[in-house]
């Protein structure tokens, strides 16, 4: 059974929670597709925004990522959403330079996350133009792209640093372990357990 992990900073603290399980790997293989300690699971490394599609098709059997990609990928629901698993803890947030935002106009956007600001704003019965940047996101409206900006905060620490005020939290945001819908039936027993031993270090 394979299970599709993030790369980058989570990976270590995903590991430290396996190793409690019983499940080991050298994350620092070269290879693809990495043997455990465990013969009912391999493990891949692949790229967060990647591992939704690979449960999804059945690539992969489990995987774990964030909620807020999980939001923003719009896939046919092959798989269950079933463990909070309480890692890489921060915020989806609207944030701006200033704590009044226009009411008269259009409001223009920065994210890399459409969806929530059009649910975020939607909400609201606003209007909004919407400019999807990849990356440094605070630099919207500082250069006056945007009135605003919807982005994941941590500490608040780089909205500080340039001049950027946390407006309204609009959703509390962690990673979550997922499992393909067919891998869920036929291997039930297996997942189940391994569920079930997460929840227990959690």
């Amino acid at each position: 059974m394979l299970i599709a992990l993030p790369k980058g900073r989570l990976l270590p603290e995903i590991k430290k929670l396996f190793l409690k399980v019983g499940i080991e790997f050298d994350s620092d293989s070269r290879k693809l597709i990495i043997d455990t300690s465990n013969e009912n699971f391999k493990v891949a490394i692949l790229r967060t925004w990647d591992i939704p599609k690979f449960v999804n098709y059945g690539a992969a059997d489990i995987g774990i990522v964030g909620k807020d990609i999980l939001y923003e990928t719009n896939l046919d629901d092959n798989y269950y959403e079933v463990l909070d698993l309480k890692l890489g803890l921060c915020r989806m947030s609207l944030a701006s330079l200033t704590t009044d935002l226009p009411k008269d106009k259009k409001l223009k956007v920065a994210s890399k996350y459409p969806s929530f600001a059009k649910d975020y704003f939607s909400d609201l019965s606003r209007d909004i133009d919407l400019l999807i940047l990849k990356g440094a996101i605070e630099i919207a409206p500082i250069l006056g792209l945007s009135d605003c900006i919807v982005d994941l905060v941590q500490t608040g620490k780089t909205l500080e640093e340039n001049g950027l005020k946390e407006l309204e939290e609009i959703s509390q945001i962690s990673s979550r372990l997922i499992v393909n819908k067919s891998s869920f039936k036929s291997q039930n027993k297996i997942i189940s357990n391994l569920v079930s031993h997460l929840e227990t270090e959690l």
